[in-house]
């Protein structure tokens, strides 16, 4: 088979693990539904149904790095199919209890650990220049397209019964035919010698960048797991409401990534800066939000946020690491992205109480301070690599 007709596969292969890559957002629709079926949970309880997906992706993307001098990339992405779609299924067929809701959102986060840091992996392996940076937006076209072809059905499917959207995970099934047909054998990657000195190591760079995008996130992320209470708390509408909202996000952060290169173009390094601006923005607008239109430009504002964070990972890795770096930083990001989605809730909850502040809208209020704070870190740490990089037509050096 040509090199050509290859590419092609692959990206196929890559465009639709991309679209599970975000499945679990899908569950931010029931919230309110799912704290009504089991009404002597707390709040928390109730938030940890979708963020134990990413308390299971946590510890696979941060061995994924290292696993890939065990194991092919294929396989492994295939194993993570397979989770999503087992994780997916069962509740619908037992959903009982909290604890096998956690239990199948951990499984379902664990196959989602493999998605992020393989699939750009693979795109920095086997593509350069303008091809590498379109189909980084391309791939986050389709993980937000995705998530939001996924939200628009779950709205009306929840009114039919909160786990009727578990059935949506089916999805998962032609994903691992098209991965199984379409990606690439691929080799293990070789040990290195016992005498030599340790190869790929996680750049400093690449450690600074984790922190501040894990921050981000601790800010974002109460978005999702408020806002369908908030909508339904404050009687701006109902699950259908909060489904649309959080398709805003994923529709604006998809035309974003059908754009990512032209905006790489304008801001360029400063990319980070351009995201946490409108994740600001979109936490304030919320904050203000009096009625549903308010919500869903909010949304807008934080779809350009999510669409630009989630394109710029692979770019700015690429900027600052050296092939034999792409997997295992990509890999340490995934982890604390996860571990801010984690944590978020925990981190703005106790903030929020420490300042008088109570339920959604106070937690809305800690996301906006913590998102301005982000801007400002952004600003200068953007300033930094600006200066300190080579050109993106160069290659990074080999760095500490």
């Amino acid at each position: 088979m040509s090199e050509g007709k290859s590419l092609i596969k692959l990206t196929v292969a890559i465009l639709a693990l991309a679209f599970v890559s975000q499945i679990n957002t899908i569950a931010s629709v029931v919230m309110a539904d799912v704290a009504a079926f089991f009404p002597n949970a707390s709040v928390t309880a109730i938030q940890y149904v979708m963020q134990m997906g990413m308390i299971g992706g946590l510890p696979v993307s941060f061995a994924v790095g290292f696993l890939t001098k065990k194991f092919r990339i294929k396989s492994m992405l295939l194993v993570g199919v397979i989770c999503i779609l087992v994780g997916g299924i069962v509740p619908f067929f037992n959903h009982s209890t909290l604890a096998i809701l956690y239990v199948c959102a951990f499984l379902v986060g664990a196959g989602q650990g493999f998605m992020y840091p393989l699939v750009g992996t693979l795109i920095l392996q086997n593509f350069e220049g303008q091809k590498k940076n379109t189909l980084l937006g391309l791939n986050t076209t389709f993980a937000t397209g995705g998530a939001t072809l996924l939200l628009l059905i779950a709205g009306p499917v929840a009114l039919s019964g909160w786990v009727n959207i578990y059935l949506l995970y089916l999805v998962a099934v032609p994903v691992f035919l098209i991965a199984l047909i379409c990606l690439p054998r691929g080799e293990v990657v070789p040990p290195a010698p016992a005498n030599s000195a340790p190869k790929a190591p996680v750049p400093v760079k690449g450690w600074i960048q984790c922190c501040i995008v894990a921050l981000m996130y601790v800010a974002y992320v109460s978005f999702p797991l408020n806002v369908s209470m908030y909508i339904v708390g404050e009687s701006l509408g109902d699950a259908t409401a909060s489904g649309l909202a959080m398709s805003i996000i994923t529709v604006v952060g998809a035309v974003l990534g059908v754009v990512f290169q032209a905006v790489i173009k304008a801001v360029k390094l400063f990319i980070g800066t351009f995201a946490a601006l409108f994740g600001f923005l979109g936490m304030l607008t919320i904050c203000l939000a009096s009625n549903v239109a308010m919500v869903y430009i909010a949304a807008v504002l934080l779809g350009l946020f999510f669409g630009a964070n989630f394109s710029s990972g692979g770019y700015i890795i690429s900027r600052i690491c050296t092939p034999e770096q792409f997997a295992p930083t990509f890999s340490v990001i995934m982890g604390f992205i996860n571990f801010g989605v984690i944590l978020s809730p925990i981190i703005v909850n106790l903030i929020t109480a420490a300042w008088g502040g109570t339920g959604s809208q106070g937690a809305f209020i800690t996301s906006t301070v913590i998102f301005g704070v982000v801007v400002v870190l952004q600003i200068i740490w953007n300033a930094y690599l600006t200066k300190t990089c080579p050109a993106a037509s160069e290659p990074a050096k080999a760095a500490a």
